[in-house]
């Protein structure tokens, strides 16, 4: 029996069969330690052959955008460094942040970092707002991105659903304003930020993405994968949208678990 659970070659299967291709969008997140054992035993090893085996896929023309978020400096007043703070979303996240020509949303709470031919055109020059237009996620779906998940199911991290909600203009969120500093070039400034908040002040049951999912794998592939101990999704970012804004425009609470019962933004 292999002492590891996974290598290389395994790797390339994985990301293959999950429809990575050439000159595509991939934005990637989940969990990249539940694999198991990898035949190379270190920590360095398995981010950049992960990475190498995504690239060698997409080629020259191909972009990865992972999640970056830093939402340990909300409500501080601790300076956010596009080029300096750390990704508090996996190591996987904060090696492509790290990588030379990687290029970083500016928000100070949940950014996303983009790696590769249309790395600049995804993650600079964006709106102060997680969402919406001229947003990261926008952008990918302007580029026909696909959504991977590893390790985990996708129901459990299609951030995307909340671009969408944000679009479809959901009466349970709205949107907060935070003034943060920020280092820009050489100085600090105060600027402000956006994002799509939860309201507290009404009775709502989160729905986990259960009948989201449902309806997106009634009528769209969901594409799977095993590798090692896990396995991965993955999904056309358009297909997504298409089906949850059908949802959501014949029934707006379908994030929901019900319909609210305290509406206070009636008033």
């Amino acid at each position: 029996m292999s002492l590891f659970d996974y290598d290389y070659e395994k790797l390339l299967d994985f990301y293959s069969n999950l429809g990575i291709k050439k000159s595509s969008v991939v934005y990637i997140t989940g969990n990249f330690g539940r694999f198991g054992r990898y035949a190379k035993n270190d920590k360095e090893s398995i981010l950049r052959d992960h990475f190498q085996a995504i690239f060698s896929l997409l080629g020259d023309k191909g972009t990865i955008v992972v999640p970056t978020h830093s939402w340990s400096l909300c409500n501080t007043d601790n300076v956010f460094d596009i080029n300096e703070t750390i990704s508090e979303t996996g190591p996987f996240s904060e090696y492509i942040r790290n990588k030379e020509g990687s290029v970083r949303q500016l928000h100070p709470f949940s950014s996303s970092t983009a790696f590769g031919y249309k790395a600049r055109e995804i993650c600079s020059d964006n709106s102060r707002h997680v969402y919406g237009y001229h947003s990261p996620f926008q952008r990918m779906l302007d580029n026909d991105a696909f959504f991977l998940s590893v390790g985990q199911k996708i129901q459990t991290t299609i951030s995307l659903v909340h671009h969408i909600e944000f679009l479809m203009g959901v009466p349970y969120r709205y949107s907060k304003e935070f003034i943060h500093p920020c280092k820009i070039g050489k100085s600090i400034e105060n600027l402000p930020f956006y994002i799509f908040a939860l309201r507290k002040d009404c009775d709502i049951r989160r729905d986990r993405n259960r009948k989201f999912l449902i309806d997106f794998e009634s009528k769209y592939n969901l594409l799977s994968a095993k590798l090692g101990r896990s396995f991965g999704e993955s999904l056309r970012m358009k297909d997504f949208l298409e089906s949850a804004t059908n949802l959501l425009k014949k029934d707006i609470y379908n994030w929901l678990e019900e319909e609210p019962k305290n509406k206070p933004f009636r008033n």
